[in-house]
């Protein structure tokens, strides 16, 4: 017994000298899903390889092992976001992110997304919805889908309308390029988060909260 407890001990000290080398928050991307063979309790263990975003926005290639419960395994689809911390010294080393930055994280798919569609909406315009927007309910009333697409995400014309503090509704319409996992939860006749600065009403984005990008 006492043998069995030191090597728990030496394994969980391990876990925790491991986890400390990993101090850069950043987001990766899912490239692939394996199983490792371990099960713990009923819930196997996945090795998540991820293509991550550094300091200056360039991706480099690292993984994590983590315990997902199978209700969860869905949501490891290839491109979807991570928040992970990294090794500096050793970037091949990553752990999950239990505590994001949502500021920091929010910057850096900012980046990651005009890199993606350059035509889209401005990096500054992007900036300012986070610096400036406010929070709020809106009704999705319209979503028409134009027929461009760009790195495997679809443009949609967005209508919401949202009711100001005076009890009146006002209408917002844009442009957005969505991935195939936002336009499939999205519904007309549906309430949605959205971030809109309040004296441009056209300049507003969906509300994404950063611990719910992959939640495991």
């Amino acid at each position: 017994m006492n043998v069995c407890g030191s090597i728990f001990g030496m394994f969980a000290a391990s876990r925790r000298a491991y986890r400390q080398k990993c101090t850069v928050q950043t987001v990766g991307f899912i490239s692939e899903v394996r199983r490792t063979g371990k099960v713990v309790k009923n819930v196997p263990q996945m090795l998540i390889l991820l293509n991550a975003l550094d300091e200056e926005g360039n991706y480099f290639q690292t993984s994590l092992k983590r315990l997902v419960p199978g209700h969860q395994i869905p949501l490891l689809v290839p491109a979807a976001a991570v928040p992970i911390r990294y090794n500096p010294k050793n970037r091949a080393q990553a752990v999950f992110d239990r505590y994001p930055d949502a500021a920091r994280l929010q910057e850096l798919l900012d980046r990651h997304e005009y890199s993606k569609h350059p035509g889209s909406t401005p990096l500054e315009e992007r900036r300012e919805i986070n610096r400036n927007g406010v929070e709020k309910k809106a009704l999705l009333e319209g979503l028409r889908l134009t027929g461009n697409e760009e790195q495997g995400d679809r443009e949609a014309e967005i209508t919401i309308r949202f009711f100001n503090g005076d009890r009146k509704s006002s209408t917002a319409r844009r442009r957005m390029y969505l991935n195939d996992r936002v336009l499939e939860n999205l519904a007309i006749g549906r309430y949605v988060n959205i971030r809109i600065v309040p004296e441009k009403k056209n300049l507003f984005a969906f509300v994404v909260p950063a611990n719910h990008i992959c939640p495991m």
